[in-house]
């Protein structure tokens, strides 16, 4: 375990604390945030433009800031630092959090695809296409974590109803844009104790895609149309 995920998982302590006292009753949800890649892993882009590790920890900031007001927001990361795919669901189950969000953008060698991606965890998902985006890199491998209990059938069945909260959301902003709503095994989702979502937010390899990942306006307008969704989530109390 690297140094920095142990530095995340170790509880906070103070000195003359006791170990065995009890937490303080949590009066807001809280909701961990995975900028997608760092480090040496770039992810989507190329030399000379952006790369998804850039666009994901910026939309991953602007959406904490967002957020932060109604939600307790952690980040996986808060710079540029590579972090273990499986590490990052057990950051969201060590901080007890209500919702884990991973956030990514998309590329293709196919002519030009556009859009939003919303991933849910799924093991029985099966690639059939030859499209490949980025949200496909962190494809189920076999030296994955192992299938975690029954529960985890709840916590998916409730991020494919976040996932139709989004997309209705998103679509309120913007009529014209294509959201697609798939199931994977990512390993980047794989352990969640909590609803979790896998969000490419565009293609880096789409011109049109492109410049709106560049526009902080447009990406602010995205963290609008996500808050108002998590908000309708949590308001449901068959999601408590």
């Amino acid at each position: 375990m690297s140094v920095l995920l142990i530095a995340i998982l170790m509880p906070a302590t103070g000195t003359g604390a006791g170990q065995n006292e009890k937490q303080p009753a949590r009066t807001k949800k809280v909701v961990v945030l995975d900028p997608g890649h760092g480090g040496h892993d770039m992810g989507a882009g190329k030399p000379g433009d952006i790369y998804e590790k850039e666009v994901a920890l910026l939309f991953a900031s602007l959406l904490a800031d967002k957020l932060k007001p109604a939600y307790t927001v952690h980040l996986t990361r808060s710079d540029d630092y590579q972090i273990d795919l499986m590490h990052r669901p057990a950051v969201a189950n060590h901080l007890e959090a209500d919702l884990f969000l991973s956030i990514h953008t998309g590329a293709s060698t196919l002519h030009n695809p556009n859009g939003m991606l919303l991933a849910y965890y799924d093991n029985q998902f099966r690639l059939t296409t030859p499209h490949a985006t980025t949200a496909y890199d962190s494809l189920k491998k076999e030296d994955a974590l192992p299938s975690w209990d029954e529960k985890s059938a709840i916590q998916v069945e409730k991020s494919k109803k976040l996932a139709r909260l989004l997309k209705e959301k998103i679509l309120e902003y913007d009529q014209e844009i294509k959201i697609d709503i798939q199931g994977m095994p990512l390993v980047v989702l794989e352990g969640a104790d909590q609803p979790a979502l896998l969000i490419e937010i565009g293609y880096l390899t789409n011109p049109a895609d492109l410049r709106k990942l560049k526009n902080n306006s447009v990406l602010e307008s995205y963290t609008n149309t996500i808050s108002a969704a998590l908000k309708a989530y949590f308001s449901d109390p068959s999601d408590m």
